[in-house]
């Protein structure tokens, strides 16, 4: 049976050169570190992927959708199906004095903006600088390692992965619980997401992501919660059954 149109799942993948063999990208942390990509500030784990939603390259969909949960398999996308060829015509050759006008000091292979559009600068040389517009990944054959981790059914399920996916920079999976009851949707985070930056967009976020994939909710509800470290609470507990314990004094009869 394959994915339908619509279906929230979980995937992890490992992106490959398929010229030198190096990983490009990749979801798992040890796949990160083998290949010499590792960065400490990025969560390896499953991703969120919406079949139909034009998250993946079209022919890497069309693979994916035939995987059953828990599958793997190994798929590879020649340039015209992923970043396409290079294009001769996107390499511009401008001045030196141009990039050091916008405060570009032009070095060899790094990546800089230019009217909006990304470029790699290629060589520098006689007050000229040659930029690169192709992609990065352009005329490259790419090999995708595919697992399918879990295929979402529940509501709850499918609208946690909704709000993990705009809240993951402060919040873990688990310190995300949903609640449908009918029309409406309870989204319960910690409470130290009031500190998180760039919540109000966040919230938005979800809430549009909602509306589109879940048109019958009516209403969304977001809740914040505390809960008290549990060696506290037992301290608590203690000192009261204590002061229970504890037998009143009593009062002293005056001598006669």
């Amino acid at each position: 049976m394959t994915l339908k149109k619509g279906a929230f799942v979980l995937i992890e993948y490992t992106v490959y050169n398929k010229d030198d063999q190096k990983i490009i990208d990749t979801t798992v942390e040890e796949k990160a570190k083998e290949g010499g990509i590792f960065d400490e500030n990025t969560k390896y784990e499953p991703e969120l992927v919406i079949i139909g939603e034009g998250m993946m390259f079209k022919s890497l969909e069309e693979e994916i959708v035939k995987l059953k949960e828990g599958e793997t398999a190994t798929i590879e996308l020649p340039p015209e199906k992923a970043f396409g060829k290079r294009d001769p015509a996107k390499i511009k050759i401008i001045s030196a004095r141009e990039l050091s006008r916008r405060g570009i000091i032009p070095r060899v292979n790094e990546e800089i903006e230019i009217n909006g559009q990304r470029a790699i600068i290629r060589s520098v040389g006689g007050g000229r600088v040659t930029l690169d517009f192709n992609h990065p990944l352009a005329g490259k054959t790419l090999i995708y390692d595919v697992k399918v981790v879990k295929v979402l059914k529940e509501p709850s399920e499918k609208l946690r992965e909704l709000a993990y996916r705009w809240l993951k920079r402060a919040l873990s999976r688990k310190d995300i619980r949903v609640r449908v009851r009918e029309k409406v949707a309870t989204i319960i985070l910690p409470v130290r997401i009031l500190s998180a930056e760039n919540l109000g967009i966040a919230v938005r976020g979800i809430i549009r992501d909602i509306q589109k994939y879940f048109p019958h909710i009516e209403k969304v509800v977001f809740r914040e919660e505390y809960e008290f470290p549990k060696k506290e609470v037992e301290q608590k507990r203690e000192q009261a059954r204590s002061s229970k314990d504890t037998p009143k004094t009593e009062k002293e009869s005056p001598k006669s």
